[in-house]
């Protein structure tokens, strides 16, 4: 597996437009943002629907930038697609 990058809120909501996730707009008043994925994605029993993203953030910490990445893989992207959607 190479190095896991680093990048913060803006980096990551680019990176799941990309990848074709849409913004849940039911939120109101939170830091927090859910984003659901591409249509036609299988969601595996007892997995989220949706990657909950913190925002305001410049960099997060290296746990939770793998922790992003695996709740993206979780969804069915190769890694090297998500990868591509940092660049």
């Amino acid at each position: 597996m190479a190095l896991t990058p680093r990048y913060g809120s803006r980096e990551l909501v680019k990176c799941l437009l990309i990848l074709g996730f849409t913004l849940n707009r039911k939120q109101a008043g939170t830091s927090h943002i859910k984003y659901t994925p591409p249509l036609g994605i299988q969601i595996k029993a007892g997995e989220r629907s949706f990657i909950m993203v913190q925002m305001g953030i410049k960099t997060y910490d290296t746990n939770a930038c793998n922790r992003y990445i695996k709740q993206i893989k979780d969804f069915g992207f190769k890694e090297q697609e998500i990868l591509n959607g940092f660049k």
